[in-house]
């Protein structure tokens, strides 16, 4: 009996040496974590900068707001591809680098240029990479862009480069995109590609009276059938927001009325638009009507008008803006507002006759008419003056 008892001690001690163990397993504290990549190309070799942070800053802490300044590290490597660029990156980087945090990848103007397809190529064969990071455009520094930190101390982690939905929530006009429905965008038929791109903003904020820079949404790179076609700013993107269902929240400044003409008449805030494309074919020529539905809240009221005229006043600034956006995309030989999409889904033969062969058959007479219906849901806490 003692020794069978011996012989299933024996055996129960030797499992553990069949189990599977951690032993190459690495501390946390034992790898670099790289955050975003930043993809430039200038005469003729890729330039990769890569931004790693420290996650003792990003971690939540007991005491409140962090009391110092998030430190960020970003590489600068250069190579005929971006794998060699890497490579260069890796010899340096003192750990083992991991990619599985990439939460953000930037294209300087330049990549774009060279060609988005092969950029995105190689940024994204990689496993580790997910489809799930953010993508933007730029044209300022990447070094320095990477480098921006937000409010507080606080980590890069909680800036627009990383967590771009909030503002987009408070202030609406280009929609983040995350690289899946980029990529998505990107390869279907018909569809031009809007590109957030981000900017440094050195002069809006201040810390104990000194400059301090941000991060913003400057404008959309716009890229179509492979090619980018140039940026707009967001004063050139204001009509976007009234032909976007997507636009969560967007303020319209009314001005004219019957002062001084360019004086404020009132404010409005409006949410979700509704948005219909029509397409039309007349004697042969491509045409478009857009019918729009607006409802928002009057915030402010600068001047005592009717219900009636501030609503006529609206649909007037919608219109002046769509239009403008309209003719800057032309300009470029963008369409803006999907109207070739539009057309696509409702008869693919007839997009084929008009938008095939990369044809770009806009003009600035191809949108015929703005249809906008406009309602107030409210005036906040004061009814209107008359």
């Amino acid at each position: 009996m003692n020794r069978n008892r011996l012989l299933r001690l024996v055996l129960v001690s030797c499992f553990p040496i069949l189990l599977s163990g951690c032993w190459d397993a690495k501390e946390i504290q034992d790898n670099n974590y790289i955050s975003a990549l930043g993809i430039d190309f200038v005469n003729g070799r890729y330039i990769v900068h890569a931004q790693l942070l420290d996650f003792t800053s990003v971690a939540k802490q007991e005491g409140g707001k962090p009391s110092e300044s998030a430190r960020v590290w970003v590489s600068k490597s250069t190579g005929a591809s971006i794998n060699e660029a890497v490579n260069k990156m890796y010899q340096s980087s003192q750990q083992y680098m991991l990619y599985a945090h990439v939460n953000a990848i930037v294209y300087s103007e330049a990549a774009l240029r060279h060609g988005p397809q092969i950029v995105y190529d190689l940024t994204n064969r990689y496993r580790e990479i997910r489809y799930t990071k953010w993508v933007y455009g730029t044209t300022e520094p990447l070094d320095q862009l990477l480098t921006v930190t937000p409010f507080f101390n606080e980590s890069p982690i909680a800036s627009i480069l990383n967590e771009p939905k909030a503002t987009y929530k408070q202030s609406s006009y280009v929609k983040p995109l995350q690289f899946q429905r980029y990529l998505a965008n990107y390869n279907e038929q018909g569809r031009t590609t809007l590109l957030p791109y981000l900017s440094i903003n050195k002069s809006t904020w201040k810390e104990n009276l000194e400059k301090h820079s941000l991060l913003e949404i400057g404008g959309a790179m716009i890229i179509d059938h492979g090619t980018l076609r140039g940026s707009l700013n967001k004063e050139n993107l204001k009509g976007l927001r009234w032909v976007t269902p997507h636009t969560v929240r967007a303020f319209l400044n009314i001005k004219g009325g019957t002062s001084k003409q360019g004086e404020l008449v009132g404010t409005f805030v409006i949410r979700k638009p509704k948005v219909r494309i029509e397409p039309l074919i007349r004697d042969g020529r491509l045409a478009f009507n857009l019918h729009i539905r607006l409802a928002g809240s009057l915030n402010e009221l600068g001047q005592n008008v009717s219900e009636a005229e501030l609503i006529a006043l609206a649909k007037k600034e919608v219109a002046k803006e769509i239009k403008a956006t309209y003719l800057k995309g032309i300009a470029i030989k963008a369409d803006i507002y999907q109207l070739g999409y539009a057309l696509l889904l409702q008869s693919p033969a007839q997009w084929n006759t008009y938008f095939g062969s990369n044809a770009f058959p806009l003009t600035e007479h191809s949108i015929e008419a703005i249809n906008i219906q406009m309602n107030i849901d409210n005036t906040g806490k004061y009814k209107l003056r008359t």
